[in-house]
């Protein structure tokens, strides 16, 4: 039988309940304070840091010679979404090499980073008993990293394939691009600022012959072209002997200069040096009306020595479908067309290709401020979005667009060459930033970070941040002209957070500008009274 409580128990029962009740409301709410009180405490020491950090980047632009220097800053806490530092954000400015950004950045959201550059060999013909009867093409899409062994491991597959003989052309087809490939003529530029080679969607090895000139211990000269192609012959003469020769002249060990084209003789138990004079070899080059260019070359190196040109390929597609025909006859493909130039037919049958991520020509492009891929890069953009026709307007207004649905302003920022050696393009340094801040939050945006040069360690900041709390932290792309400098990236502070940064000097102190870029590197990989908050984005790998 259950036992019977009477009215005063259950009474002291109840009140036993409300009395745990009001102490368990009591202690949340006591807790809830406490918290935020340390919450509160918190946000103000965080607020404290950052006015510090502030303070320190301050100190750096306080310095007397940039009065005359324009300049734009901006740090931001990627982690807490918190705008540090900005000076001048909206003002352009020149970038130099910081145009890299705008277009590797782009080309990663339109194409992403595993988009394939390929390099297509196909045919017109068919395949009987090991002849291919009909001409093979070479098709390029701008993969401007391709080298010579990469046509042979496609050769290698055509013999796979059983080709032994093919009895059309080798054609190149060059026509993914428009037909500007001087850098210069599309940019508009009056100066020329470097000698890139021609830009194109077909190339090979840089788009240079490499030609090396031996001499023996007589006088028989040995020249070699890399790569070896029928697209170019060498043509050389030695110099005319002179009359009589000069008399050798003795100088002081101390104040002798090695020069070009002299040759030091050091003597024993002599404390002079005879400076003998070296018979110069000089190297010119023209295309003749097949279009195989032709290289002439002057002279020769002194005995048992050797020397070495870079030549610029005058027709990159013709001289790499020159180099593809030596790799099949290396293969024991035996061809019987020659080489032209050429479109291919609609109607192709494609045979193999050799491809390459997108994200590899962004590396090398981002590392090491390559302005000859990055001109390919820019064109690729432009081709994919709009085809063959001035590619490099089209690729421009693919970045405007983006930074536009970004909610990025793009007043102020014009771009006229994809690598920043147009003196006439203008950036601000809030674009930079809001394009930094839109790539770390992609699923590729560790990809993208990787390509930026690591200070310390590779690319353009190999030898700069080395041994602070920048080095193998900071990542960052590099701008520099004779009248500009600028750095942007990432960079994580001694407790983690990470920090975007971009900074664009524009005037006469490019040293003084690089040495504050160091500093501001390291303030803010020294950074470290703020515990971070829960990460946001992605994060660039180490």
């Amino acid at each position: 039988m259950p036992a019977v409580t009477s009215p005063p128990e259950r009474a002291s029962a109840v009140f036993k309940r409300w009395i745990v009740l009001v102490a368990t409301i009591a202690g949340v709410l006591l807790l809830s304070d406490r918290a935020q009180s340390r919450a509160t405490s918190g946000m103000a020491r965080q607020l404290h840091a950052y006015e510090q950090l502030s303070d320190g980047i301050a100190q750096l632009l306080a310095t007397p010679q940039l009065h005359a220097t324009k300049f734009g800053i901006a740090v931001y806490s990627l982690d807490r979404d918190t705008l540090i530092v900005a000076h001048n954000m909206h003002e352009p400015l020149v970038p130099a090499s910081l145009t890299k950004l705008y277009y590797t950045a782009t080309a990663f959201a339109t194409m992403g980073p595993r988009y394939a550059i390929r390099t297509v060999l196909a045919t017109d013909g068919v395949l009987r008993d090991g002849t291919l009867e009909g001409n093979l093409y070479i098709i390029g899409h701008g993969d401007c990293l391709l080298a010579s062994a990469d046509l042979e491991a496609l050769a290698d597959r055509l013999v796979a394939l059983g080709i032994k003989r093919i009895t059309g052309a080798i054609v190149a087809d060059a026509t993914h691009f428009d037909p500007i490939t001087d850098r210069q003529q599309y940019s508009g530029d009056a100066e020329r600022m470097e000698n890139l080679p021609p830009i194109t969607a077909l190339g090979i090895d840089g788009n240079r012959f490499t030609v090396i000139v031996t001499r023996g211990a007589g006088d028989r000269v040995r020249v070699h072209t890399l790569p070896a192609s029928s697209g170019v012959v060498v043509q050389w003469a030695a110099l005319p002997k002179p009359s009589s020769q000069p008399a050798p002249r003795i100088r002081s060990k101390k104040r002798i200069r090695q020069r070009y084209g002299d040759r030091i003789v050091q003597h024993r138990g002599r404390r002079r040096t005879r400076a003998v004079t070296i018979e110069p070899v000089r190297i010119s080059s023209a295309l003749r009306t097949d279009g195989v260019q032709e290289i002439r070359i002057v002279g020769k190196p002194r005995p048992n020595a050797s020397v070495s040109f870079a030549v610029t390929m005058l027709d990159p597609p013709l001289a790499t479908a020159g180099a593809l025909e030596r790799s099949l006859a290396a293969s024991g493909i035996r061809t019987e067309g020659g080489i032209r130039r050429g479109t291919a037919p609609q109607n192709i049958r494609e045979l193999t290709a050799w491809e390459r991520p997108l994200q590899d020509l962004v590396t090398v492009c981002n590392k090491n401020s390559d302005n000859f891929i990055a001109e390919h890069v820019m064109k690729i953009l432009g081709a994919y979005c709009c085809g063959n026709t001035q590619c490099n307007v089209h690729a421009y207004r693919t970045v405007t667009a983006l930074l536009d649905s970004l909610g990025i302003r793009s007043e102020g920022c014009v771009l006229f060459d994809g690598s920043g050696l147009s003196r006439r393009n203008r950036v601000t340094v809030a674009s930079l930033l809001g394009l930094l801040r839109y790539c770390a939050r992609q699923n590729w945006g560790d990809v993208f970070f990787q390509s930026l040069a690591i200070a310390g360690c590779d690319g353009t900041l190999a030898r700069r941040m080395k041994g602070t709390a920048a080095d193998s932290n900071l990542c960052g792309k590099t701008g520099t002209h004779r009248n500009v400098s600028g750095l942007a990236g990432m960079v994580r502070s001694a407790s983690g957070e990470r920090f975007l940064f971009a900074v664009l000097w524009n005037g006469n102190s490019v040293g003084l500008y690089k040495r504050l870029e160091n500093q501001l590197g390291e303030l803010l990989a020294s950074f470290g009274s703020v515990e971070p908050a829960s990460s946001v984005g992605s994060s660039p790998s180490r």
